[in-house]
Formats: C-alpha cells, sequence, structure tokens
C-alpha cells in the first residue's frame, strides 16, 4: 500500500509541472507576420519616390555613401503623404556615411520619400509587414 501511495505522489507531482516552453520557430506560418518588398531605389542628388502601403505598416532601410571621405555629404530622408505631400517623419537626418533602418505604421495609403542628398551615394528599400493571422 505504502510503494502504491508512493508512486501516485509522483505521477501527480509530475503532471504537475509547468509545460516546456514553445519554441517560437516551432509555430506555423500562418501564426508568422508576413512581409514583402514593396520598393528599392538607389541613387545620388535629391529626388522624390513613391510607393503603395496595402497595411501602413513597413519597415524602410536605407544607406549613405560617400563620393569623398574628406568632404561628407548629407542625406535627409522624409516620409511624406503621397497625396497632399504632408511630411509624415523624418526617418534619417544624417552627415557622412551611415545607415539605419526604421520601423512606421500608419493607414494603408500611397506615401513619398524626399531625398535630399549631397555628396553621397543612397540606396533605399521598403518592406511592408502584415500582421500574423489567427
Amino acid at each position: 500500500m505504502r510503494g502504491t501511495a508512493l508512486f501516485v505522489l509522483i505521477v501527480i507531482a509530475m503532471g504537475c509541472r509547468n509545460p516546456p516552453p514553445v519554441d517560437a520557430s516551432s509555430q506555423n506560418a500562418e501564426e508568422k507576420a508576413a512581409s514583402r518588398e514593396l520598393g528599392s531605389w538607389k541613387g545620388t542628388g535629391s529626388t522624390t519616390l513613391g510607393f503603395v502601403s496595402e497595411s501602413g505598416s513597413f519597415r524602410i532601410t536605407w544607406t549613405a555613401q560617400n563620393y569623398d571621405r574628406a568632404q561628407p555629404g548629407r542625406f535627409l530622408l522624409t516620409l511624406r503623404s503621397g497625396i497632399s505631400g504632408r511630411p509624415m517623419k523624418v526617418i534619417a537626418d544624417h552627415l557622412g556615411a551611415g545607415g539605419g533602418s526604421v520601423e512606421f505604421g500608419d493607414d494603408p495609403r500611397l506615401y513619398e520619400f524626399l531625398v535630399e542628398s549631397s555628396r553621397l551615394d543612397w540606396p533605399i528599400s521598403v518592406q511592408e509587414t502584415f500582421a500574423p493571422r489567427r
């Protein structure tokens, strides 16, 4: 009888342990956020670039590369409404070579970048992100 009671206590104790943590990499693909490239551009000097976002949520990645290290260039990247031209966010205001990435969230719409650059080469890319399906 004593051995049976001890066995029952052990089984109960094992059943009360916390479940193992769920590994995020093992989640179903439908539960993960999806993304797609909205556009990528490269250039020199100043310009305006337009794109449409269906989700309003995206990541902007930029890099600025100097022509001449002795004279660092300036890079200013502003996200604007593609309809009114209203500034929405300064993405980068950088002197010299560098780079970065910024997450942005708003409504689905037409957007544009105002690129103001001197003495720099620059690539810019935009990845749209969609919330995970549940």
